[in-house]
This record gives structure tokens, sequence and C-alpha cells, in this order.
């Protein structure tokens, strides 16, 4: 009987520790949720006025052709890097006043800087240990990306690349430089703002 006991004593402090092991990693775990929970990137809240965000100038030429989408660039001087990368350029766009695209690119023509593939591990490693890993693989018919994330959420996607345009299969552009860009978007306003074009 006593060594029943023992035996069954011994066991629990292992089964103890795999539960503690097992709630542990629940409470730490990132997950693309997250991203739905944030509802945004960097400060910038997806859904929000123009007249809610600082130090934002309307962009000249507006790339989308709705009446409805107007485009910003945002010209504070709080995100001149990411993770040691120099940030290129921070664009808002907005439908019926409400942000629903946030893109962030790196790289320059202007300077010839290209967005190293260490820079995207880093910056990779970092969106892992906030969104977790359970990324996809960005569809890539045109051949142009050269490494990809994206992670989809139910209400927000974040998709993060680093592109060569020289290298699309359709047209091949030399910009001279190899680009990357983390764009986040909240999915039922792009949904609303393609619908309106139709």
């Amino acid at each position: 009987m006593n060594s029943n006991f023992k035996t069954k004593s011994s066991k629990r402090p292992i089964f103890i520790l795999t539960v503690f092991l097992f709630i542990s990693n629940l409470i730490l775990a990132q997950s693309v949720n997250d991203l739905d929970i944030k509802n945004g990137f960097l400060h910038f809240k997806l859904g929000s006025s123009p007249s809610q965000i600082k130090d934002i100038v309307k962009q000249e030429n507006q790339f989308l052709k709705n009446p409805n989408v107007v485009a910003y660039d945002y010209v504070g001087n709080d995100i001149d890097y990411i993770l040691n990368v120099k940030v290129n350029r921070v664009s808002l766009s907005f439908f019926k006043n409400k942000l629903f695209s946030i893109i962030v690119s790196f790289g320059s023509l202007e300077q010839s800087k290209d967005f190293e593939v260490y820079e995207f591990n880093g910056i990779l490693f970092a969106l892992e240990k906030t969104y977790g890993t359970d990324w996809i693989v960005a569809e890539n018919s045109d051949g142009i990306i050269l490494n990809s994330a994206v992670w989809d959420a139910k209400n927000v996607t974040l998709e993060f690349l680093r592109l060569d345009f020289s290298k699309s299969k359709t047209n091949p552009e030399n910009f001279g430089f190899i680009s990357g860009y983390i764009t986040v978007y909240d999915k039922k306003i792009m949904n609303e703002m393609y619908s309106s074009n139709f």
C-alpha cells in the first residue's frame, strides 16, 4: 500500500507542473484574434475619422478614384523607425470619413535604400510575438513578393510584405529598390468601399 501511495504522489508534481505550463502558455500566448482587439496599428484606430488623428495631410494625388475615399499622409515625427528600420511613409485611407487602411512602407527610391531581408525578419519576429505564428503566406501569382506573412482575424487583416517589382511576370518595373509594407485594414469597411464602386 505504501508503494502505491508513493507512485501516486510522485505523479502529482508532474501533473501539477503540466497543468501550470499549459495555463501559462494560454495566458501568455498571443493570437491573431489580438488584431481584432487592438483594431488598428501603432496609435491609429480603424474606424476613426480624420479629425480624430493629429498630424495628417491630405495626399495631392488620390490613388483610389472612389469619391468617398480620401488618403492622407501621417507627418508626425514619432514613427520614423520601427525596430530600428527606417519608415519611408505612413499612409491612412478613409472611406466616408472612417479609417479603413493603414499602410507603413519601408525602403526608399530617393535614397536607393532597399528593405533588407534581415529587417523583414526582425519585424516579423516582433509581429509574431504580438499576434502569434498562425500566419499564412500571401498569394504571389505575379512573382513580386519576396517574403510575406498575413494575419487574418475576423474583422482585421495585417499583411506584411517584402516586394521586388522588377520580378513581375506581367509588368516588370525597375524601381531600383526593394520595398516593404505593413498594411492593416478593416475588412468590413474595405468591403463596403469596394461594393460602392459598382
